[in-house]
C-alpha cells in the first residue's frame, strides 16, 4: 500500500436529481447512459437511492475537458411522473415521449465534488455572507435519516447565523473589513441531503473568510438535541488535518491575514454564545428555544430577539427582528427561494414593524 501524500483521481462522481411529481410513490425507473468515452451509473457508497420526493443517480465518469455529452434515457413510470431533472445545480431540458424521459448533461471541464445535491440560499452584504441550507426531512441522505432528522438543530443553525449577522452588523464588523479589504465572515449551517459531504454532527460555522479560501479560520459549532451550542472544533481552511477544540468559557480569536485581532468568541455554560472585538462591547447570542428563537445582549443588557420561520415546501424564509430599544430599528424580512436549488428569487425587507 502506497503511502504518498498526494492522491488524484481521473474519475468524477456527477449527481442527477429526478423531482417527482407527487411525493411518496417509490420505485426506481430503469435508467440507461451511453456517451463516446468511459461512465457508469455508480450504486457504491449508497451513491443511487430514492426519498420521497426524488430519484438521485451518480454517474462516474472521466474528468474531460472538451464538449462531452452523456445521453441517458428513463423509462416511464405508471406509478409517477418526472416534474423535473436536475443537475449541478440547473435544471435540465428533456423530452417526454414513447414511454421514456430522455436528456442529455454535458460534464466538460466539470471538477470537485459535485454540485447537484446544493440547496443553498446565499445572502450577501458588505464584509458578510450568510448560506441557508434548504434541507428537508423528505430529501434526508447519508448520515441522516427520517428517524434521526435533526429538525430542532436545523432550526437552530439558522436562527444562530441570522443572529450572528446581526451582531456583527452592531459590531461593525463586516463594514471594517470591507472596507479594507480583509474578506468576509461567512455564516453558514449544515446539510443532511448530500452522500459525498456528511455534514455530521448538526453544527453551524463562523468562518473569517482571508481574501483567499488557504489560511481562512472556520469554526465548526456543534449544536445539541435541545438546539444548545455544546462545542467549537476550528479548522484551518486549505491545511489538512489542522484543527483545535475550544472549550466552553475559552476565547477563539481570529486574526486577519497581517495577524491583527479581528473578532474573538466564545461558547458559555447555558449553550449560548458570546463575541467581542479589540476594544468593542461584549454581546451574547442566547442559546435557540422554540418559544423566543435567540434573544441577543449586548453588555448583558437586553437588546432583541430574532426568529425565523424557513417553509421549505413553498421556498420562503420570513425573519423578524425585534429590537427592544427602538422599533424603529426592528425589521420583517421575507426571502423567496426556488425550493429545489435554494437561488434567491426576492428579498423584501420592512424597516419598522
Amino acid at each position: 500500500m502506497s503511502d504518498f501524500p498526494y492522491k488524484s483521481s481521473k474519475y468524477r462522481y456527477t449527481a442527477i436529481r429526478f423531482i417527482k411529481s407527487k411525493k411518496g410513490i417509490f420505485g426506481i425507473p430503469k435508467i440507461n447512459i451511453s456517451a463516446d468515452f468511459e461512465c457508469e451509473i455508480t450504486k457504491e457508497n449508497g451513491l443511487y437511492y430514492e426519498t420521497d420526493g426524488e430519484i438521485v443517480i451518480y454517474i462516474k465518469h472521466f474528468i474531460l475537458k472538451d464538449a462531452c455529452l452523456i445521453s441517458i434515457d428513463v423509462e416511464d413510470s405508471e406509478e409517477y411522473e418526472i416534474k423535473y431533472i436536475l443537475c449541478e445545480g440547473k435544471y435540465i431540458a428533456f423530452d417526454h415521449s414513447n414511454n421514456e424521459y430522455i436528456f442529455q448533461i454535458e460534464i466538460s471541464g466539470l471538477l470537485g465534488p459535485t454540485r447537484t445535491l446544493y440547496a443553498h440560499s446565499i445572502l450577501r452584504e458588505d464584509g458578510i455572507t450568510l448560506r441557508v441550507e434548504e434541507n428537508d426531512i423528505g430529501r434526508c441522505a447519508g448520515k441522516y435519516d427520517k428517524d434521526t432528522y435533526p429538525q430542532t438543530q436545523i432550526d437552530a443553525s439558522v436562527h444562530y447565523t441570522f443572529a450572528a449577522r446581526e451582531v456583527l452588523r452592531h459590531m461593525g464588523i463586516g463594514k471594517y473589513l470591507h472596507d479594507n479589504n480583509l474578506g468576509y465572515i461567512l455564516l453558514l449551517g449544515f446539510e443532511t441531503c448530500n452522500e459525498l459531504h456528511p455534514d455530521y454532527p448538526p453544527h453551524w460555522h463562523l468562518i473569517f473568510r482571508w481574501p483567499y479560501f488557504c489560511g481562512s479560520q472556520a469554526p465548526h459549532i456543534y449544536i445539541d438535541k435541545e438546539g444548545k451550542m455544546e462545542s467549537n472544533v476550528t479548522y484551518i481552511d486549505g491545511i489538512s488535518g489542522v484543527c483545535r477544540k475550544y472549550q466552553t468559557l475559552e476565547w477563539c480569536k481570529m486574526v486577519d491575514m497581517y495577524g491583527a485581532d479581528v473578532i474573538a468568541f466564545r461558547l458559555v455554560e447555558d449553550g449560548g454564545m458570546e463575541l467581542t472585538s479589540p476594544g468593542g462591547n461584549t454581546y451574547k447570542i442566547a442559546p435557540y428555544s422554540m418559544e423566543d428563537g435567540v434573544k441577543v445582549y449586548c453588555d448583558e443588557r437586553y437588546i432583541g430577539n430574532i426568529t425565523v420561520k424557513n417553509d421549505t415546501d413553498n421556498g420562503q424564509i420570513k425573519l423578524l427582528w425585534n429590537n427592544s430599544d427602538c422599533i424603529q430599528d426592528s425589521y420583517k424580512e421575507i426571502i423567496e427561494y426556488d425550493q429545489y436549488t435554494g437561488n434567491i428569487k426576492k428579498v423584501e425587507c420592512v424597516d419598522s414593524i
